[in-house]
């Protein structure tokens, strides 16, 4: 299959891209991982509870999971964006205000079966071969021995990863040309980063020693979890400190009256 993160973003970009005021951009983005996130469940076998990957499950498994994660994003977007680096080149400034304009419920809800049904549709365009002959008349099979999801989820990973990270840049240039730009937040580097390190490497450390950690597919899964953990966690500290410090900095800039001691 192709990678789940960047490489299955590339679609639901590109229709970002042609049509920003149709889509919700977070739904699109966590509907197109729905299906691979109950890799975070395998057992030994690399079977997980059910099947995600079928039709019925758009409504099930990824339509409620996009929505959550969708809602993860949105809380800490503003805070995680501020402390990105590359934003010359992204515009990340044009994401951060993600979590106080959401879209209406229904292109929510559109956006993440939209996002859903790219990655079930890409899944099968790399996993067999039978379209192939739909198409051109020719089957893989009677053309090499090398199996076909052998070379199409290699080349389509590698693809829509170039493509997704091109089209992001585009998307954020596009939030910021429409003034979507977020208010200043308060940046501090040293504990974001401090923060989030902390919780990657105690992450990555447990990963190796889950069930199923020995097929590449759950383990990159559950990898793309840890680091998108340490950066949300990273966000909080930012934002807990900055709550903190909000109170203290009032009280010591409140003005005395005078002759007060």
């Amino acid at each position: 299959m192709p990678l789940t993160f960047p490489s299955h973003l590339a679609p639901v970009l590109a229709l970002k891209v042609w049509r920003p005021r149709w889509f919700d951009g977070v739904a699109l983005g966590t509907g197109a991982m729905a299906p691979d996130v109950a890799y975070l469940a395998s057992g030994p076998s690399a079977r997980s509870f059910a099947d995600t990957h079928s039709w019925p499950a758009l409504f099930w498994w990824c339509l409620p999971v996009a929505l959550v994660y969708a809602l993860v994003v949105r809380s800490g977007a503003d805070s995680i964006v501020a402390h990105l680096p590359g934003d010359r080149w992204f515009g990340w400034r044009g994401h951060g205000s993600l979590g106080r304009r959401p879209d209406r419920w229904w292109i929510t809800i559109s956006s993440a079966l939209v996002g859903a049904v790219s990655h079930l549709g890409w899944d099968w365009l790399t996993h067999t071969d039978e379209w192939l002959w739909m198409v051109f008349g020719v089957r893989w099979s009677s053309v090499t021995d090398i199996a076909w999801w052998t070379v199409s989820d290699l080349s389509s990973t590698v693809v829509g990863a170039v493509v997704a990270v091109m089209l992001a840049a585009r998307v954020g240039r596009q939030g910021v040309a429409a003034n979507e730009v977020a208010a200043s937040h308060v940046r501090q580097p040293c504990l974001f980063w401090g923060v989030a390190a902390t919780v990657a490497i105690a992450g990555l450390a447990v990963v190796p020693l889950l069930p199923g950690a020995a097929f590449l597919a759950v383990t990159v899964v559950r990898v793309l979890h840890v680091l998108a953990l340490a950066l949300l966690v990273g966000g909080l500290a930012v934002r807990f400190c900055r709550r903190r410090a909000g109170p203290l900095r009032r009280r010591h800039d409140t003005p005395t009256r005078p002759g007060s001691s």
